[in-house]
């Protein structure tokens, strides 16, 4: 990772909310907060070693921002801190904001298995299909199947008996 901070490739008007349901309101809201001019202009997505999302940017050996989870679940109200160290361990997620201006959430949950705030919008269901409205390149299937659960525990002996 580059430990130079440079402008990001983010229109902040392209992910309004407004624009579609497959933009998150927290997102936007983080950025547009008028303390978060920063990192609405620096910010980037990164991986840690542990597979978690990071939003923010490397400034010499510290990275300024926050968990994108945190950012998702909490919006504005999310802090940012500077985290010593830590920028040897993030990679990058190449093209995050070019790829969440085009397909929104979807940037951030690729394989369609996370839940988000408004997420009934995400799918359009014909049958036992569903397809994503959100970035069109994902469809699913519903598949069904019957699990058998044996289960032991400890009793009274004279409610067994009875």
């Amino acid at each position: 990772m580059s430990s130079t901070p440079h402008d990001n490739d983010l229109d902040i008007k392209a992910i309004d909310p407004r624009r579609g349901a497959k933009f998150s309101p927290n997102l936007s809201a983080f950025l547009k907060r008028p303390r978060n001019e920063v990192q609405r202009r620096l910010s980037r997505v990164y991986r840690d070693l542990d597979g978690t999302l990071w939003l923010g940017y490397p400034d010499e050996d510290y990275f300024i921002g926050t968990r994108l989870m945190a950012v998702l679940c909490n919006g504005a109200k999310t802090d940012t801190m500077a985290y010593p160290r830590m920028v040897k361990e993030l990679v990058e997620v190449e093209r995050f904001w070019i790829n969440y201006m085009r397909d929104g959430r979807c940037a951030i949950d690729a394989e369609h298995k996370q839940f988000f705030i408004g997420d009934d919008s995400r799918w359009s269901t014909s049958g036992e299909t569903r397809s994503c409205n959100w970035c069109g390149k994902a469809t699913q299937r519903m598949k069904r199947w019957t699990e058998v659960i044996n289960k032991s525990g400890w009793v009274d002996a004279a409610a067994v008996a009875a």
